[in-house]
């Protein structure tokens, strides 16, 4: 059995194995987001509680995703590179997941008077689907090839939508069959199966498969030393604070606002103005979340072929244009089918700007400290999400839907304009300054990443 397990290919040795892999990993990842964001809202909707109490909810739980600017350093500094670089990490967050989804089984908060034990039990599960993310935001970088990262983004925000759709859909099953136990069950249940592809699948070949077996450090890790607090500090500071990343992280969170308070609100909406039943609502955003991470997975290569930035400022001015349209059409829609179609739309424009936008951060990334960089902006993402989710409980008194759309609009609308101004040729020669610099200030070399 374990030569059998030996002789399992490393994800280095394989494009389409790590693909996939990181697909499931992003998967996993997306479980508690699927049951916090979007089965828990609907349902807390069909018990008639508040805008501002959901809105809370979601902005509270998802504040783990902002800390992850925390994460990424500790991950660069603290390594055990015999079982690989990020795979101890992932298996780590894997773990705590479980664990998560098994205290929420065995405690079955209900959500009207158990609000804050929700609440606290949510924002440990996200803790654990955060650390795993920077981790496997690492391996990805770690890992794949410079012309497999557009496809690569694909595939793992593929993954993610696909977690995110299943867990939203099967727990509001659950929850309207058997209650939250029942989704908490299967839930542990999807996670420990996910968590057979870290603990079965090396980084590279010759590393170790648990802390215990026979294996070492890869070539290219065995002579790494971590860089000192003071070190990695500085580097970190220096490229984000140029230019062209202060223009992309503003860029990145008028979307992620947007994204947030469009998350919120679309609960209420749907089930306490529009009628639809909890688990219609549910079932909706699982088909639109497969078909958005279907139609990034198809689209990567073409995001590679004609650029990123290119496929962002296209597809930013497409999202305008849909969110004119529906605060002009407010009054339809109630019949048809009219917000069922802009769900699908607005989830499939979504994931082509997160995959363009993604691969322009990696873009930005400097080699010596990529995992910290790397974190730090999809720390500062996730902040305007749930900043977007809690501007619901603000604005939900004095702003009806269509003063939303238009507001949504404004927002991606300025997204459009800042694209504008993105040049990578200058920050390439910021960011050869900013690093030579940081280099001549601590008097040695560069750890380069692979």
């Amino acid at each position: 059995m374990t030569q059998n397990l030996a002789n399992l290919p490393a994800l280095k040795d394989s494009k389409w194995l790590r693909l996939f892999s990181l697909a499931l990993l992003y998967a996993g990842q997306g479980l508690p987001i699927g049951i916090y964001q979007v089965a828990l809202p609907a349902y807390m909707a069909s018990l008639d509680m508040s805008a501002a109490e959901i809105g809370g909810f979601i902005a509270f739980v998802f504040m783990p995703w902002s800390f992850k600017l925390i994460a990424g350093p500790l991950m660069d500094k603290f390594a055990f590179l015999p079982m690989g670089r990020r795979r101890p990490w992932v298996l780590g967050a894997q773990f705590g997941l479980l664990l998560s989804f098994l205290l929420l089984l065995i405690l079955g908060p209900n959500p009207v008077s158990d609000y804050w034990q929700l609440a606290m039990l949510g924002f440990v599960s996200n803790v654990f689907g955060a650390l795993q993310d920077v981790a496997v935001d690492g391996m990805a970088i770690d890992l794949l090839e410079n012309e497999e990262r557009a496809q690569g983004n694909a595939f793992m925000y593929g993954g993610q939508m696909t977690g995110i759709s299943l867990a939203g859909s099967l727990s509001s099953w659950a929850m309207m069959s058997s209650g939250l136990t029942l989704a908490a069950g299967l839930m542990a249940v999807c996670v420990a199966l996910i968590l057979l592809v870290p603990l079965l699948l090396r980084e590279r070949s010759g590393e170790r498969l648990l802390p215990w077996s026979q294996g070492q450090a890869s070539i290219g890790h065995r002579g790494e030393t971590a860089q000192s607090w003071l070190s990695l500090l500085a580097r970190v500071l220096r490229v984000l604070l140029l230019p062209m990343s202060l223009l992309l992280i503003l860029i990145e969170g008028l979307s992620r606002v947007t994204s947030g308070l469009l998350v919120a609100v679309s609960p209420i909406l749907t089930v306490q103005e529009l009628g639809w039943p909890q688990l219609d609502y549910a079932n909706w955003v699982a088909v639109t979340g497969v078909l958005a991470a279907i139609a990034g997975v198809v689209f990567g290569p073409m995001i590679d072929r004609i650029g990123a930035l290119t496929v962002l400022k296209w597809v930013v001015l497409f999202r305008v244009l849909v969110f004119v349209v529906m605060a002009f059409t407010v009054e339809f829609w109630p019949s048809g089918y009219v917000f069922h179609c802009f769900m699908l739309v607005n989830a499939v424009a979504t994931q082509w700007v997160t995959v363009a936008i993604i691969a322009l951060f990696m873009r930005l990334c400097a080699s010596s400290v990529a995992a910290s960089q790397f974190a730090v902006y999809m720390a500062l993402a996730n902040v305007t999400y749930s900043m977007g989710s809690g501007l619901l409980a603000l604005i939900s008194d004095v702003i009806d839907y269509s003063g939303m759309m238009w507001l949504s609009g404004i927002m991606i609308g300025s997204m459009w304009v800042l694209l504008r101004f993105v040049d990578f040729d200058q920050h390439g020669r910021d960011l050869e300054r900013a690093e030579g610099l940081a280099q001549a200030a601590l008097k040695k070399p560069l750890n380069q990443s692979d």
